[in-house]
C-alpha cells in the first residue's frame, strides 16, 4: 500500500534569488537542495505548517504568504501533497543546523545543480511565471523515481477570482440594503472588510466565493438589532434565495455558520477557517479619534437620555471593555495591520484621565455641545 503524506513548501523569492535548504550527510538525500517546508501536523493550517517549518529549517521568519496551490508528488512507494506558499516578506538570515543548512542561491544558478528535490520543479517554466503572479493557482502532479526524474507531469492553473455573475448580485441586490444601518456599520465599513477578508485569504487554501459573501452578508442585520446582528444577519442570508445558486448545501451551512460567528464578543470560536477570516477581518481600527467619534455618535442615537459627562464615561468604558489590555476584541488568525493599531489603544487607554480629555477634545471638535 503507497504511504501518503500531507506537506507544505513556501517559495521565499527576492531579487531572482530564493531560500534553499540543502541536506547534509547525516540525511538520506545528502546534497540535494530543497525548499523549506514539512509535514502539516494534526489541526494545524498549512499555512501556520509553513511558517513553524521555515523557521525550523531556515532559522528565519515569514508571514505575508500567499497560497498558490497544490503539487502531488509521487514516488514509487509514496505520495506527497504538498500545499504550495510564495512570499517575500521576511526577518533574519538563513541559519546552519545539525542536518541541514540553509541559503539564497539564484534561480539560474539552482536549476543548474544536478542534485535537486523535485518541488525546485516549480522554478521552471512555465511553471514560475504563475508561482509569481496573484491571479492563477497551481494544480501540480508530477512522477518520479527514487533519484528524482521525472517521469510524468499533469499541469493545471485556475483562476483565483470571484465569480462575476455572484459578485453582480451582490453589488446590486445586498449593498444597498446597508442604507438601513448606521454609519459605522454601512457599506463603506462592508467594503473595508471584504477587502481585508481577502487580503487574509490569500495566505490559505480557501474559497474565495465564500469568503465575499460571507463578507457581504454578515452585518446586514445590524438596522433590526445590534446585540444579535449576527444571527439576524445569517438569518437574511438564509432566506436569500438567489444566492444559493451558487453555492452547495454545504457552503450555505458554512457561510451562515461564519457569519453567526464573526462578532468579537463571541464566546466561541469560529467553527471554520471562513469565519476565522471576516472576525479576523472585521477588527478594524481606523484610528483611536475615529473610534472615539463612532461611540459618541452611538450614544448620543441610542442612549438619548444620557447627559455628555454619563455619554464621556461611556465612551471610555466601551473602548477599555473592547481594545483595553483585557479587552474582549481578538483576532483568530495573525493581522498586523490590527495588532499595531491595538497596541497602540492599549498604550492610550492606559491612562484614563488623559484618555478623558482625549475623548472630550474629540467631541468638541465634532461641535457637540
Amino acid at each position: 500500500m503507497m504511504k501518503e503524506r500531507k506537506a507544505v513548501r513556501c517559495f521565499l523569492i527576492e531579487n531572482e534569488k530564493v531560500m534553499v535548504t540543502r541536506y547534509k550527510d547525516k540525511n538520506r538525500k545528502a546534497g540535494y537542495y530543497e525548499i523549506p517546508g514539512g509535514k502539516i501536523e494534526q489541526n494545524e493550517y498549512p499555512r501556520d505548517t509553513a511558517i513553524r517549518e521555515f523557521k525550523e529549517e531556515t532559522g528565519m521568519d515569514i508571514k505575508n504568504l500567499t497560497y498558490k496551490g497544490k503539487m502531488t508528488l509521487e514516488y514509487p512507494d509514496r505520495r506527497f501533497y504538498f500545499d504550495l506558499f510564495r512570499t517575500n516578506t521576511y526577518a533574519g538570515t538563513p541559519q546552519d543546523f545539525e542536518e541541514n543548512t540553509s541559503q539564497w542561491i539564484e534561480i539560474p544558478e539552482l536549476l543548474s545543480k544536478e542534485k535537486r528535490l523535485t518541488t525546485i520543479l516549480l522554478l521552471e517554466k512555465p511553471y514560475i511565471s504563475y508561482l509569481l503572479d496573484d491571479e492563477n493557482r497551481i494544480n501540480l502532479y508530477v512522477k518520479v523515481n527514487e533519484d528524482e526524474k521525472v517521469l510524468e507531469t499533469r499541469f493545471e492553473i485556475s483562476h483565483d477570482q470571484i465569480n462575476p455573475e455572484l459578485q453582480d448580485y451582490i453589488e446590486t441586490e445586498i449593498f444597498p440594503l446597508y442604507e438601513r444601518n448606521e454609519p459605522s456599520h454601512g457599506i463603506k465599513h462592508i467594503q473595508t472588510v471584504i477587502n481585508r477578508s481577502l487580503h487574509i485569504a490569500k495566505e490559505y487554501e480557501i474559497n474565495k466565493n465564500i469568503v465575499y459573501t460571507v463578507a457581504s452578508y454578515h452585518d446586514l442585520g445590524h438596522y433590526i438589532n445590534p446585540k444579535i446582528h449576527e444571527k439576524l444577519s445569517a438569518d437574511i442570508f438564509m432566506k436569500d434565495k438567489q444566492i444559493k445558486k451558487w453555492f452547495t448545501e454545504e457552503e450555505i451551512q458554512i457561510i451562515k455558520e461564519a457569519i453567526v460567528d464573526h462578532r468579537a464578543s463571541s464566546n466561541h470560536e469560529p467553527r471554520s477557517i471562513y469565519g476565522k477570516i471576516v472576525s479576523t477581518a472585521d477588527r478594524t481600527i481606523k484610528s483611536i479619534d475615529v473610534s472615539i467619534k463612532r461611540t459618541y455618535t452611538y450614544t448620543i442615537n441610542n442612549l438619548p437620555k444620557m447627559t455628555k459627562k454619563e455619554r464621556v464615561q461611556k465612551v471610555y468604558e466601551h473602548l477599555n471593555d473592547k481594545y483595553g489590555s483585557n479587552g474582549y476584541v481578538k483576532t483568530y488568525l495573525y493581522d498586523e495591520e490590527f495588532e499595531k493599531a491595538k497596541a497602540k489603544f492599549i498604550e492610550a487607554l492606559s491612562d484614563k484621565d488623559t484618555f478623558i480629555k482625549r475623548i472630550e477634545n474629540v467631541i468638541e471638535n465634532m461641535g457637540e455641545n
